[in-house]
C-alpha cells in the first residue's frame, strides 16, 4: 500500500520535509496505526499524535481514527494561529 503523507505549517519544519511517499504494510489500516508507524521511523513524528493536529484525508478534514487505503493522501495540519 502506498500513501502520500504531507506535513503542513510548523509540522513541515519539525519533520524537515514537506511530504513522504511511503510503501506501507497492509496491516496499517487507519490513521492511528499510520501515526504509530511514522513514530517508529522518526522521533519528530511524535508531534503528529497530538490530539490538536487535524487530519486531512484526500482534501477533507476527517476524525481520528480514519481508515486509509492505497493511493490516499493524508495531511497532518497543526492548529492555525495568528491575529
Amino acid at each position: 500500500m502506498q500513501i502520500t503523507i504531507r506535513y503542513m505549517a510548523s509540522l513541515r519544519d519539525r519533520m524537515g520535509k514537506r511530504e513522504d511517499i511511503l510503501d506501507l504494510p497492509d496491516t496499517i489500516a487507519d490513521s492511528e496505526a499510520l501515526t504509530a508507524h511514522l513514530q517508529t521511523l522518526d522521533p519528530a513524528a511524535n508531534a503528529l499524535a497530538h490530539p490538536a493536529i487535524r487530519l486531512i484525508l484526500n482534501d477533507a478534514i476527517v476524525p481520528r481514527p480514519s481508515a486509509v487505503k492505497d493511493g490516499d493522501t493524508l495531511a497532518f495540519c497543526p492548529p492555525f494561529t495568528g491575529g
